[in-house]
């Protein structure tokens, strides 16, 4: 089909959250429409024998004329007296429709909005001739085949017994006609609710085919979700640019620069009152290191080439204390420029 050509990837999750945000959900309305009649049979093999009392009763109060002769006040009060017996039955349709209703799709409540062009009739025909209407006649000729079949073999088993009926009273008569009734209530939906499962199986295939994806649109959705990764390189550049300003900004207050000489370069914090351990406050190479190099000579700054100590001090992490192993090699250092400034 044209429609699905380019199509050829699975729908994600993020595309099947808002299908479902939008109440388009996988759902057979013959499935749901089957678990309704279900529950409407349920309660018939359980109350059935109490429902026939109940419109025995309703029959004889109006033959009798319990609810007066005038015939509105009558169909009124019979009407009262229907609605309740017939709830436990519609009771237990709408629940086995909703059950079937959760089962399929999930529970969802959408906003109720009105759509004028639903009752445009242009688009009333379009939807019938469309490739999903062309797609349904074959269900409802399916349906109309296997109903008229089963009619058939129902009027087939009444007519072998019916000569029998002559020899029969009129409770066997009602006993013969019950369980025909019943066997063709249980036939006619087992039937149908095959189809429905069937009906219900493609209904969730077609589906699952109109939220396919383009290439084009799962890269549109990844930017969405994970970024640009124009953009994000921006973001990590920019914050590569921050934080190298503010460690370049630290440097004048460095007590001594480690260099390799060339190509690294590694201030180094201590105050003796203060601090346990001298502390790396910046670290660099290449051009990083050619410009704390000039921060230092500008604020003064003692500048110390030792080749093996700057190698190990550029793996220490920003911000933290040298490591014990170096006290020693660092130690050598200070005590050198302390010596110059004639500190004790």
């Amino acid at each position: 089909m044209a429609e699905y050509e380019e199509r050829t990837e699975q729908a994600t999750p993020r595309r099947r959250q808002k299908a479902k945000e939008k109440g388009q959900v996988a759902r057979s309305r013959e499935l749901t429409s089957m678990a309704a009649t279900g529950g409407i049979i349920l309660m018939f093999y359980f109350s059935g024998n109490s429902f026939i009392k109940n419109i025995s009763e309703l029959t004889r109060k109006l033959l009798e004329l319990q609810y007066g002769r005038n015939p509105v006040v009558a169909m009124r009060f019979a009407a009262a007296e229907m609605f309740w017996i017939l709830m436990p039955f519609l009771g237990i349709a709408f629940t086995f429709a909703l059950l079937a209703g959760v089962l399929q799709g999930g529970f969802l409540l959408k906003p109720l909005s009105f759509n004028i062009e639903k009752l445009n009739p242009v688009n009333g025909f379009k939807r019938l001739f469309s490739l999903e209407g062309l797609a349904d006649f074959p269900k409802s000729l399916l349906k109309f085949v296997i109903g008229g079949y089963i009619f058939y073999y129902i009027i087939k088993s009444f007519i072998s017994i019916f000569p029998l009926t002559s020899l029969m009273d009129i409770r066997e008569i009602l006993g013969v006609s019950i369980r025909l009734l019943y066997k063709a209530v249980i036939t006619v939906f087992l039937a149908f609710l095959t189809l429905a499962v069937i009906d219900y199986l493609y209904e969730r295939w077609r589906f699952d085919r109109s939220l396919r994806m383009t290439r084009e649109e799962i890269k549109e959705e990844h930017k969405e979700t994970e970024g640009d990764p124009l953009i994000k390189s921006r973001i990590k550049s920019l914050q590569k640019e921050m934080a190298r300003k503010r460690m370049m900004q630290e440097v004048p207050k460095a007590t001594v620069v480690i260099t390799n000489p060339t190509h690294i370069a590694v201030p180094l914090k201590y105050k003796k009152e203060e601090m346990t351990a001298p502390l790396v406050i910046a670290k660099g190479a290449g051009f990083i290191a050619e410009k704390i190099k000039e921060l230092a000579k500008k604020h003064g700054i003692p500048v110390v080439e030792d080749r093996p100590l700057a190698r190990a001090l550029l793996k220490v992490k920003l911000g933290s204390f040298i490591p014990e192993e170096l006290y020693k090699a660092v130690a050598k250092i200070l005590a050198y420029i302390y010596k110059l400034r004639g500190v004790a």
